[in-house]
């Protein structure tokens, strides 16, 4: 049965909650979908030949692509529930199977993992032998941390796995999960709806922490997370489209009770220096890690550098003084055999 799970921290130094924010760059192993799959699955044919639709943000390409042309105004109730049965029909074609990259993560023992994946990849990695496109098995992992049941955005509740590291880990799927189609964030219209959430949440976590004389302090959603954590980005274009995820980093550096820092692996580029969205992601306080690696070396490679240098950071965070000793760095990455 779902279970309330409490999380408390320090909102100062060591203590605070250790989170990987990870996208889909680590399932294309396992056999994932790409992007232009996923469209081309909610694309209607009528709009197939729609020119310059790239140029458009992500979330406003699926409203065109997804919308009927000359479609009335309101939509009829026929028109919504086709397009949400499209879209549970290619929610229904993602592969949730683990690969290499994805067994790794459990052993970085993280405190809690957001995920912008729709997938369960995840979660295979975690509980090898169990099946999260069965409701059952959703339900025996499932922690919320409210009493109110949430059905489509799910701010408060994610998959525990009580058998990580010390204090276990939790998966939050922040932008929906394929098995509940209408809490998919994708169009401008949910993006819209899940940032008024994501708002309300962060809006609730300085009046309760003003109130509290506590050394720690209970938080009771992914938003509350990733506002006093470490984040460490991986495997995440982190697109301009994204404007939830631009908003939290900007409430993060403005925030009275936030913490922690921001880390984005990412491989360098020749004009990085000139690359406006890395400008953009300094300007709100991310630091850009490469660990010596260049466009040219293979992303299986980057994502094993990567996930070694995130380990050693939290090891450190944590007051364990055998991270000072690990290597850092392409050589390091270079002295193992993968």
């Amino acid at each position: 049965m779902p279970r309330n799970k409490a999380f408390e921290y320090p909102l100062r130094g060591p203590g605070r909650p250790q989170i990987l924010l990870l996208g889909n760059g680590l399932e294309y192993e396992s056999g994932q979908r790409s992007w232009s799959q996923l469209v081309e699955d909610l694309t209607l044919p009528e709009n197939r030949n729609i020119t310059d639709v790239d140029k458009l943000p992500f979330p406003l390409r699926y409203e065109l692509l997804s919308t009927p042309q000359n479609v009335t105004s309101p939509l009829t109730k026929n028109e919504i529930e086709n397009e949400e049965k499209r879209l549970s029909n290619a929610m229904g074609k993602l592969v949730s199977e683990s690969n290499p990259l994805l067994d790794m993560v459990p052993s970085l023992h993280m405190d809690h993992i957001l995920t912008t994946n729709y997938s369960y990849c995840l979660e295979k990695a975690f509980f090898p032998s169990y099946n999260f496109q069965r409701a059952n098995v959703r339900s025996k992992f499932r922690c919320y941390l409210t009493d109110k049941r949430e059905v489509e955005y799910r701010l408060h509740t994610g998959y525990f796995c009580e058998n990580v590291g010390t204090n276990g880990t939790c998966i939050w799927h922040i932008h929906g999960e394929c098995s509940v189609p209408q809490g998919i964030i994708l169009g401008h219209d949910r993006y819209g709806r899940i940032l008024s959430r994501i708002i309300n949440c962060c809006n609730e976590l300085s009046p309760r922490i003003g109130r509290s004389h506590r050394d720690t302090h209970t938080l009771i959603s992914w938003p509350e997370l990733f506002l006093v954590g470490d984040i460490y980005i991986l495997g995440f274009g982190f697109d301009e489209s994204e404007f939830d995820l631009w908003w939290l980093l900007r409430r993060k550096q403005r925030e009275k009770y936030a913490d922690g820092r921001v880390y984005y692996y990412d491989k360098s580029l020749a004009d990085e220096k000139d690359n406006v969205r890395y400008l953009l992601l300094r300007a709100n306080g991310v630091n850009i890690l490469s660990l010596g690696a260049d466009k040219y070396t293979p992303f299986n490679h980057f994502y094993h550098l990567a996930m070694q240098d995130i380990k050693r950071r939290v090891m450190l965070q944590r007051g364990m003084p055998s991270a000072l000793h690990a290597k850092s760095g392409l050589g390091a990455l270079l002295a193992h055999s993968f």
